[in-house]
């Protein structure tokens, strides 16, 4: 019985090693982040005059507001926008709001490196956006 209980000790003691081993071995090949520049096209297809534009990594401190351009962005224009932005596991994570003449104002997260910003209004009026 003693010699059974010996080995089932033993046993334990094996796979806790091999689970730290496996443990370590996966934090050690942990990726470094990198820098990588995102770019976006802004279409306004609100019906109202877009008075700001915010774009935020929420890895980092980069911050790139915009009262998009004098005057605000107008219903049916487009601008570019662009901000070096810290990417991990193959993956962004930035944050993107806008408000509208009146103060109304939508935000929400963005994963796609590239691609056009559509700002509309839903079909209950509420402002909204896609990235394609």
């Amino acid at each position: 019985m003693k010699k059974l209980l010996g080995w089932i000790l033993v046993l334990a003691l094996a796979l806790v090693i091999v689970a730290v081993a496996v443990v370590c071995v996966s934090c050690a090949k942990k990726e470094e982040p990198q820098t990588v520049k995102v770019s976006y096209t802004i279409v306004n297809n609100t019906g109202k005059n877009v008075t700001e534009t915010t774009l935020s990594d929420q890895k980092s401190s980069n911050k790139l507001e915009s009262k998009a351009g004098e005057g605000g962005l107008p219903d049916g224009q487009s601008t570019g926008i662009e901000m070096e932005v810290t990417k991990e596991k193959d993956m962004i994570d930035v944050m993107f709001s806008y408000t509208v003449e009146g103060g109304d104002s939508m935000m929400g997260p963005i994963v796609k490196e590239n691609g056009t910003i559509t700002l509309k209004l839903t079909d209950d009026g509420k402002l909204d956006f896609v990235v394609e």
